[in-house]
């Protein structure tokens, strides 16, 4: 692993937090570990996951992710299953006609938390182990990316709850992801185009290489953790637009390997009705980059990009 810092989050708040500040302005990326999470919670969520991927296609085809309203509160609602190439990183940053992705994914959002809740997961004992599992894992993912936020305030000089209610109800998502390794039949070794992430902040677990990060230079940087259960986190474009970009939002990707790779993310996001608008801190001595957004508006416009669909009003 090159230029990315590794931070426990157990130290001294004060001095973790200018940590996390820091590489936030420096690179956009930086590596979580001593957060709290059982290892337990990660080998049960990539076990689980791994099980899915392997079903036969047909049967993955059968749970497709609903790129449609799950319950009628958000327009676009990741639960189910993507395939190889349903889906395309380059046009979610508006760049449409780029090659699609070699990525398997399953997503889950804020939904799985309710067992009660109708949502396409397998309806076996493995499709069971599979949903308790990811609803385990998307807890813990909330617990730490809170903490995250908690000490961005503290660097930031902002109320402590500043994040906390902008974001206690956004749509959060996980995706399980699944790169198969390098075949002579694909047409490039493109796992996942070059992006930014429309979050807050994301926070991703891998088990093997693959993840690039472009530094400020313009080089890419392989981005390879020691361990499962730490968290690669990054800071996405709504801190970017906060901060004036003196966070930074950094374009990464994901180029395929000699061997299969995992990997889980979990997308933070905001409330729909959050004012996404620069800090005073970050605006006192250059101009505002960009005008106030609310995050519904803001997170429709990538959605749509995306899936390819025509602005809403």
């Amino acid at each position: 692993m090159t230029a990315i810092p590794v931070i426990g989050l157990d130290g001294d708040e004060v001095k973790v937090a200018s940590e996390i500040s820091r590489a936030c302005t420096e690179v956009g990326f930086f590596v979580v570990r001593d957060h709290g999470i059982d290892r337990k919670v990660f080998d049960d969520a990539y076990e689980e996951s791994m099980d899915f991927f392997r079903r036969p296609v047909a049967q993955k085809n059968s749970y497709p992710m609903r790129t449609s309203t799950a319950r009628g509160d958000n327009d676009y609602s990741p639960y189910g299953y993507s395939a190889l190439l349903a889906e395309n990183a380059y046009a979610y940053t508006g760049r449409p006609g780029m090659p699609a992705d070699y990525v398997e994914k399953f997503s889950a959002g804020r939904l799985v938390l309710d067992d009660a809740e109708d949502l396409p997961f397998p309806e076996d004992d493995r499709g069971a182990a599979l949903r308790s599992a990811m609803k385990t894992y998307f807890v813990a993912c909330e617990t730490v990316a809170d903490r995250i936020a908690e000490l961005l305030t503290v660097a930031l000089e902002l109320p402590r709850d500043f994040f906390a209610i902008r974001t206690d109800r956004s749509n959060d998502s996980l995706r399980s992801q699944f790169y198969p390794g390098t075949r002579e039949e694909f047409l490039n070794d493109q796992g996942m185009g070059e992006h930014t992430d429309g979050t807050f902040i994301t926070l991703l677990s891998e088990d093997g290489p693959g993840l690039q990060l472009r530094d400020l230079s313009g080089s890419w940087l392989d981005v390879d953790v020691e361990r499962r259960d730490w968290f690669v986190v990054n800071i996405g474009d709504l801190m970017a637009r906060w901060s004036n970009d003196e966070y930074v939002s950094t374009p990464h990707r994901v180029k395929l390997a000699g061997r299969p790779r995992q990997s889980i993310v979990f997308f933070k996001l905001a409330n729909d009705d959050t004012l996404i608008e620069c800090f005073p801190k970050f605006s006192r001595e250059r101009p505002v980059k960009y005008e106030a957004i609310r995050y519904e508006t803001f997170s429709l416009q990538k959605m749509n990009a995306l899936f390819g669909r025509e602005d809403q009003p």
